[in-house]
């Protein structure tokens, strides 16, 4: 091994635990690891509650993608290999593309508590393998810092929501909307409450009063137990027919006795 590389190496993991250590301060989201002693460093990344329970987290770099698969976001570790439920993968050049259920792939996926709400934190080891198990990829070190959930990196289907309940930040885990009877409901889910949005499928750009009445409706459901809104406003700021996709902003205030004030919400879906 030339000097060249082996300094390269060195700077290379000085980078990777300078980072490691001040993640907490200059890096929040990050996902980052040491891919075949090369410093890797996710510049977008996601964390997606997929419709069966189970979560995709994604950081993409330039031109090389690394997506975690497991079971779930519970704080656990998930086990990584040939066999397993839970995969990691690694895109190169947006085409090569090695994973953790080809050749005598392992490695681990340690989900930590989270410390806020709707993100994900934890550590992550694996080998991973080509499909004809001819050349190998290990990242190792890796580290996945207060990633938000929230739609997938690249991904054209977008379903986001934020909001401030009773002046407090809600970050959902999932965003899940449902086209009923040409009614849409939107459901925003996080740790202990649920912010629901209702409002027609044909909807247009526009501002719409929330008062209890009609197809133009709010909820805030904590710990199970559900308040409706009496009051508020719905502003829809764009519709894209083609591409199924309604935002808009909106505020409400609760049915007493909880008469709890939901402010700065913001939403995407697609329908």
């Amino acid at each position: 091994m030339t000097f060249k590389k082996v300094l390269l190496i060195m700077l290379a993991t000085i980078a990777f635990y300078s980072c490691e250590d001040n993640l907490d301060v200059d890096n929040k989201p990050a996902i980052q690891a040491l891919r075949n002693n090369e410093f890797f460093d996710a510049r977008e990344m996601s964390a997606t509650t997929n419709s069966d329970g189970t979560v995709t987290i994604v950081g993409q770099s330039v031109q090389d993608r690394l997506e975690i698969n497991i079971s779930s976001s519970n704080p656990s570790i998930y086990v990584l290999g040939q066999g397993s439920p839970n995969e990691a993968k690694y895109t190169v050049n947006n085409s090569i593309v090695f994973s953790t259920r080809t050749g005598d792939s392992n490695g681990v996926v340690e989900v930590e508590p989270s410390l806020e709400d709707g993100t994900i934190s934890g550590t992550f080891n694996f080998i991973s393998f080509l499909p004809n198990a001819t050349d190998t990829l290990v990242m190792r070190r890796g580290v996945f810092y207060q990633v938000p959930f929230g739609s997938q990196v690249g991904s054209s289907v977008v379903n986001n929501l934020s909001a401030r309940i009773a002046g407090e930040n809600f970050r959902p885990t999932s965003v899940n909307p449902q086209n009923n009877n040409d009614l849409v409901t939107v459901t925003a889910t996080g740790s202990t409450r649920q912010v629901v949005l209702s409002f027609p499928d044909n909807i247009a750009v526009g501002s719409y009063d929330i008062n209890g009445d009609g197809d133009i409706a709010a909820a805030l459901v904590v710990d199970g137990n559900q308040n409706a809104a009496v009051s508020g406003r719905l502003e829809v700021t764009s519709v894209n027919r083609v591409n199924g996709q309604v935002s808009g902003t909106f505020e409400f205030l609760t049915e007493p006795p909880t008469s709890i004030n939901v402010t700065n919400g913001t939403f995407t879906v697609t329908l």
